[in-house]
Formats: structure tokens, C-alpha cells, sequence
């Protein structure tokens, strides 16, 4: 059909009028395009188009920033028709444009896909988290539990396999899925690279280094590897930069760092440093800060008083640590281009659309909850898309540091300029969905079902090979097999007897040896002739043996050997290769068996079916297990609303190592019930290490928000930061209505409402739309 080549008023490119044509067509489709480049029109047309039908549309992200975001954002386009789940958070579930998180959507596709009966499209944003090590498998299970009658939209600036990914769709939906691929930036980038104090090209980087100062730069290279302290540039060198690049009017800039820690004192540093606004704009900034900080009470808190008066120099933070009423503040300042410089950490890159016209990196390595290791070109790639302003800026720039010890120039080079890792699965089955897998499909479905991820459908690529290697081997054993014997079994029975005679043979010459040196002498001589006289009668012994057997009297017997025994090693490389071929054709299976037992020994499933403890763990998706251990030993329903309270956020509660929650000292009624749960909860987590011993730094101070206290009297309480502390809280909530929704004792469920309602209050209350 004829489109019209503009939409709201913006003239489409030719990426964008494909894609609507596709959508058009009734074709799911697998969207890749640069950030910035307007993929989200595609997904707002689409929305549009099923908005005008009796169906609805899903739309999922991959954190509750950006659904909170989003949701506001198609709330002011389309009013009451979105509504938003995403577990703490339930305003007008029955709209026709839902915006969910994706773990939402695969437990409402899992549980009930009833609910998802009248779903045209599901719009999957950033699905390059498909391959996130540890939420990747959400992303799998939403599109293979998804009903069939769903189309899909798949949006990502980083899928360089997009083609593999859109097959993938394909063969699990059984429907045609497109793939539009789009690699020219609205705006391009140019790189600089900072080194010795000084912005280059990448070619007079690499001239500096082949030249005389390329010894010195090695031999400090080494000196910084062999744990030598960092020169004083490169603790300052965000000055260098920032001042660099006012100079060369490339302001505004977002300084990506690490660490929270990190933006902190940078924004600190650089507001003592500089200062970029006229008064007209510091008094705008003062009097929208004074009205965020008036509307939610924040005045008693030393980090807004502290970021209010950063801001008014034209610099900001933004990070996880922060209130979300300040990281929404600092967005909207940055937006009205107010800030010229904002320190952030990798969650801006994904939650918030704010683009700047040029992004610096601190450093190219990063601390991934498990160990420091350098960027990965993908995270390399989302982060650097921010640069430019499409409309604005002519050019988007990107200032790299080189630190030779963090990276070679090869190294730098390859993170760069190089290719984007391809998408890889992350299919890891949680117990929960192993439980909803047993309970509502037959076996032979489930094994049809678990053949279906990502995972597997990467592994098939190399199947063709490993069965043509498995045929080769075998026909080269049916090769070198002997073909003169008229009885097989009787060639196995001789070469038997044959190793068992070399066996024989060896220890005989072991044995003679031993003794010939403890005989020696003329004395011994008549030992050693009767010793002669038993081997002697030995060999005779195994020669009748033999001459038992067709192969013994056979010419060729030598030759029947040696092919036989290279048959034997190419058996036992046939078993490799054969094993190689059954475990890549049957990844997830021997997974979800094993997982079966654990849940059979726990009592959650016999041969029928789920038990109590299944059917209930089946409807809980955070800590399912320990969660189910404690409802059935009777804590929630013994316990206070606050107590359980205190519990809850105990199992969500993650310790994170660059901060302290304030030492562990809860008032004696907490302590004991705590200790308990604590004590069984890690008596379990010794027997099967997959279940997380609870972690109570939090459960005092929420013990203490239950029953009444502010927000300036618990966070004094402890050293966790203000938006780490509102994040566990409401994850505290997400985790309580689940357990509600699973409880079938209304007196229970009567309590966890009242549970919910003395967390879920004030400041906590006012973030349910912005974290």
C-alpha cells in the first residue's frame, strides 16, 4: 500500500516508512536502528493503529524507569487508554495500551495467558537485553509463552545479529517476522581521545605513542600495572575535558562514570571548578529545585540541600542512589538545557532519553557484580548514542580516555571502531517457570517448549556438523573393522584374551626381573631353572588358550589387531562426539530435569501434579523458594504487619559492596522473630546453595517506616543511600502483593493489605510513577 512519507507533522525516513509498511502488512517485526533515529515513532504508530481496533498493545522495557517514563509519556499523548504494570505499580490494568516491565509480561504469559487473549502486538524496547546475563531468559520466555495470535516489534540500537534474532522469532511464533536494519546516525559521531592532558584523533593518538614519548607512555604503563599510584592528570582529568571542550563550545556534556560514589565527587569537584550559568538561569534553577524540594519535604535532607546547590552552577548528578523526585528533577533540568554538565552512571544510557552533544567516558572498564573488566563494544555503542542532538547539533562527540592500563591501543581501537558482540541467549529457567512448565503441559510439550530458546536455536547452527562428524566415524569403524571372521563375537573374545595375555605377559617379565636380582649366585641356580620351568609352562598354558579361538591360527592375525584396536579409539572418539551431538540437540532438558528432582525432594510436585507448596511457589517470582519455606513454617501468618515487613525487605534486600546499611541492632521483639527466620532460611541456603540467606541490614529501618517514623528519622538510621532505600522498599511491596495474590486465607490477606498500606506511604508513595 501508499504511504504518506510524513506522521505527526516529521517527514520518515526511508527505515521508518519500511517499517510501517511491514506493520501494515500484519508482520512482526525486528526493528534495529541507532539511537536517536526514531525508532519509537515506528512504536507509536503502531500503538495509534491498534488503538483504532478492539484490541490492545503491550509495550515492555527493560526497567521500571523507563516504563514509569514511557507510561507518562503515552498517558499525555493518549490519556486514559494506558494503562501500567509493573508489580509495585497497577493504574488501569483494563487499558488498551498497556506499558509493563517484561518480567510482568512473561508471568502473566506463563500463569494466565487468558489475560492475554485480546493482545495484537507486543513492543518489545532495548531487546538486546535478551542477552543480559542475568535477565536475558525473561525476554526468551515472553516471546515463547506469548499466544500465537501476537505479533512482535523488536526495537534495539545493538543487535548485530538481527537477522539471526528475527529467524529465531520465526521459528517460535510460526510467523513472518522482518528485519529492518538501520546503521546511519541522524547525527554523527566523531571520537577524541584524551591522553597526557590533551584531546586528539585517534591518528595523532597513535602518532604520539610510535613516536619518542610512546617509551614513556609504555614504561608508565607498566609502572600504573605493577600498582603504581595514578598520576594526579588522571585524578583531575574531568577538568581537563570538561574545560576542553567549553572552550571548543561542545557543551553539554553527560561524564559516564562507574561508580555512584565516583559522580558524587565529580559533581562536588566540578561545581567548586566552574560554573556555567548567568543568573537568569541560576534563579530558574533555584525556583524549580525549591518547588520539587518543597512539594515532597526533602529540605531536611543533606543530599538535596547538597544537589541543590550543584545545580545552580550548571551541573548535575544522576544515579540509582538518588531520589527519584531529584533524578526527575535533574532531567527536567537538563532537558530545558539548563545543565551543562551531568555526571551519570550506565543506568542513563537505558532509562532516560536525554541526549547531549558530547558524552565522555571516565575510564573503559567496570565493575560487573563480579569482577572489573573492560567495556563490551554493545555497552560501548548504547552508551556513545547518546551524543549528538538530532535537529540541534551537526555532530555528536565522543571523548575516550586512553589509560594503557586499563587497555592496549589495540584493545581501544577493537572497543571503538570494532563490531558489536553478536546477541547471545541467557535460557536459564527459574524455578518458578519450571513449575508452571510441569504443571500445565505434558511432557512431550514441555520437551518441544525448552527446545525453543534462543539457545538452542544457536546451538542447531552447529548440529549439521556434529552428526556429519558422528556419520563419519562410524563409517570409518565399519571401515577398519576386520571383514575375514565369519563370527564377530568371536574376534571380541579373542582381542579379550588378547589384552588379558599382554596384561599376563608384562607381570610375568616384572616378576622375573624382581627375582633374577634377588637369585643371583650359583647357589640359587637350581631356584632359578624351577622358576624358568613356570613361566615356560605359563606361555604353553596361554598358547592352548589361544589356539581355542578362530583368531589364533589366523595369518592375518596381526592385522585383525591393529584395525581392531584402531576401531577401539575411534569408538571412544565417537562417544565424545556423539555426547557432543545429544547434549547440543537437548540443552535445557537435563536442566529442568535436574530441577524437577530438587523440587520433588522439596515437596513441591509428585507424579501428579503441584502439591500446596508448588502451586503456591508457581505465583511467586522473587526468592520463590524461601518465600514458600516461610509461608508454610507459618511466619506470615504468626507474625505483625510490621515484622513481616521487616522480613520482606530482608529477601530483597541485596548487600551492596561500596555501601554499609548501618550495623544490624534491631529491638529485641525484631531480633527474635529475625533471628529464627535468619537461622531456617540459612539452613536451607547450606543444603541447596540457590536459595539466598536473608540479608536484614534493611529490616530495622523498615520496622521502623511501618510504624509510623519519617524519612529523615530512617535514614539516619543507615548509610544506604536515599534512592537504594525507596527502590528496596517498593520492592518490598512488589514481593507482598505477590504473596498476597498466592494466599489462599483471606484473614492473611487481609493482613498484607494492611502491610502494604504502612509501607506504601508518603515519599514512598510519590515515587510509585518515577523510579
Amino acid at each position: 500500500m501508499t504511504l504518506n512519507v510524513t506522521y505527526r507533522g516529521f517527514t520518515l525516513d526511508s527505515f521508518q516508512t519500511r517499517a510501517i509498511t511491514e506493520i501494515e502488512n500484519g508482520h512482526s517485526l525486528v526493528l534495529a536502528a541507532p539511537t536517536g533515529s526514531g525508532k519509537t515513532l515506528v512504536a507509536e504508530y503502531l500503538i495509534e493503529k491498534v488503538l483504532k481496533t478492539d484490541q490492545r498493545i503491550v509495550y515492555t522495557s527493560p526497567i521500571k524507569a523507563l516504563s514509569n517514563q514511557k507510561f507518562r509519556d503515552f498517558s499525555r499523548l493518549y490519556g486514559d487508554k494506558v494503562g501500567i504494570l509493573t508489580g509495585d505499580v497497577v493504574i488501569n490494568p483494563g487499558a488498551q495500551a498497556l506499558i509493563m516491565t517484561t518480567e510482568v509480561f512473561r508471568n502473566m504469559a506463563i500463569e494466565d495467558p487468558a489475560l492475554l487473549a485480546d493482545i495484537a502486538y507486543v513492543i518489545f524496547d532495548e531487546i538486546h537485553f535478551l542477552g543480559d546475563i542475568e535477565r536475558g531468559t525473561v525476554w526468551e520466555e515472553s516471546i515463547i509463552f506469548a499466544p500465537k495470535t501476537v505479533r512482535f516489534l523488536a526495537l534495539s540500537a545493538t543487535v548485530p545479529n538481527a537477522e539471526e534474532l528475527a529467524h529465531w522469532i520465526e521459528s517460535v511464533a510460526d510467523q513472518k517476522v522482518s528485519i529492518i536494519t538501520h546503521t546511519e546516525r541522524a547525527v554523527p559521531l566523531s571520537y577524541l581521545f584524551y591522553y597526557q592532558k590533551r584531546l586528539m584523533s585517534y591518528k595523532d593518538l597513535r602518532r604520539r605513542l610510535k613516536g619518542r614519548e610512546g617509551d614513556e607512555a609504555a614504561a608508565e604503563a607498566g609502572r600504573r600495572r605493577r600498582g603504581g599510584d595514578r598520576a594526579k592528570d588522571e585524578e583531575h582529568r574531568h577538568f581537563t575535558i570538561i574545560k576542553a571542550l567549553h572552550d571548543q563550545d561542545r557543551l553539554p556534556l553527560l561524564y559516564f562514570v562507574f561508580s555512584r560514589a565516583t559522580a558524587d565527587r565529580m559533581a562536588r569537584e566540578a561545581a567548586r571548578q566552574f560554573d556555567f550559568t548567568t543568573p537568569a538561569e541560576k534563579d530558574r534553577i533555584r525556583e524549580m529545585t525549591e518547588a520539587c524540594l518543597e512539594k515532597y519535604q526533602l529540605w531536611n535532607l543533606e543530599s538535596a540541600n547538597e544537589l541543590a546547590e550543584i545545580l545552580e552552577c550548571g551541573i548535575g548528578k544522576h544515579h540509582a542512589g538518588l531520589l527519584p523526585q531529584l533524578k526527575e528533577l535533574v532531567e527536567v533540568l537538563f532537558a530545558e538545557r539548563l545543565l551543562k554538565v551531568l555526571f551519570v552512571t550506565e543506568t542513563f544510557a537505558v532509562g532516560v532519553n536525554m541526549p547531549a552533544r558530547t558524552v565522555a567516558y571516565d575510564a573503559l572498564k567496570k565493575f560487573d557484580g563480579r569482577s572489573f573488566r573492560p567495556m563490551k563494544s554493545l555497552e560501548f555503542t548504547q552508551i556513545s548514542g547518546r551524543a549528538g542532538r538530532r535537529g540541534i547539533d551537526p555532530m555528536g562527540w565522543v571523548v575516550v580516555p586512553y589509560l594503557p592500563r586499563d587497555l592496549t591501543l589495540e584493545e581501544l581501537e577493537k572497543l571503538v571502531y570494532g563490531d558489536i558482540e553478536p546477541l547471545t541467549s541467557q535460557f536459564d529457567l527459574s524455578f518458578n517457570s519450571v513449575l508452571n512448565l510441569y504443571s500445565g503441559h505434558k511432557t512431550d510439550e514441555v520437551r518441544t517448549i525448552l527446545r525453543k530458546n534462543f539457545a538452542q536455536f544457536q546451538a542447531n547452527r552447529h548440529l549439521p556438523y556434529l552428526a556429519q562428524k558422528v556419520a563419519e566415524i562410524r563409517t570409518e569403524i565399519d571401515r577398519v573393522m576386520p571383514r575375514c571372521i565369519e563370527k564377530q563375537n568371536d574376534l571380541e573374545e579373542f582381542m579379550a584374551f588378547h589384552r588379558r595375555r599382554q596384561e599376563i605377559i608384562q607381570a610375568l617379565h616384572r616378576q622375573a626381573g624382581a627375582l633374577r636380582s634377588g637369585l643371583r649366585g650359583r647357589r640359587n641356580r637350581p631356584h632359578q631353572e624351577r622358576i624358568k620351568q613356570q613361566f615356560a609352562a605359563k606361555f604353553e598354558e596361554l598358547k592352548a588358550e589361544e589356539a581355542r579361538y578362530l583368531c589364533g591360527a589366523c595369518k592375518t592375525r596381526n592385522k585383525c589387531v591393529a584395525q581392531y584396536e584402531r576401531a577401539a579409539r575411534l569408538r571412544k572418539k565417537l562417544d565424545y562426539w556423539r555426547a557432543r551431538l545429544e547434549e547440543q540437540e537437548e540443552l535445557q532438558l537435563p536442566i529442568y530435569e535436574k530441577k524437577l528432582g530438587i523440587l520433588r525432594q522439596l515437596g513441591y510436585i509428585d507424579d501428579k501434579g503441584l502439591l500446596a507448596r508448588g502451586e503456591f511457589a508457581s505465583r511467586i517470582h522473587t526468592e520463590e523458594i524461601a518465600v514458600t519455606e516461610l509461608y508454610f513454617k507459618g511466619y506470615f501468618h504468626e507474625w505483625s504487619p510490621h515484622e513481616i515487613n521487616a522480613l520482606a525487605v530482608s529477601l530483597v534486600h541485596e548487600y551492596r559492596r561500596r555501601g554499609s546499611a548501618g550495623e544490624f541492632r534491631p529491638r529485641q521483639p525484631l531480633l527474635r522473630c529475625l533471628r529464627e527466620a535468619r537461622s531456617f532460611i540459612g539452613a536451607l541456603s547450606r543444603r541447596y546453595p540457590f536459595v539466598r540467606p536473608l540479608e536484614p541490614a534493611l529490616a530495622m529501618v523498615m520496622y521502623e517506616w511501618s510504624r509510623g517514623a519519617t524519612f529523615e528519622e530512617i535514614m539516619a538510621m543507615t548509610d544506604v543511600s536515599e534512592g537504594d532505600l525507596i527502590r528496596n522498599f517498593r520492592q518490598a511491596i512488589d514481593l507482598l502483593r505477590q504473596i498476597r495474590d498466592a494466599a489462599e486465607d483471606r484473614s492473611l490477606r487481609d493482613k498484607l493489605d494492611e502491610c502494604l498500606h504502612y509501607i506504601n506511604r508518603d515519599i514512598v508513595l510519590a515515587t510509585e510513577l518515577r523510579d
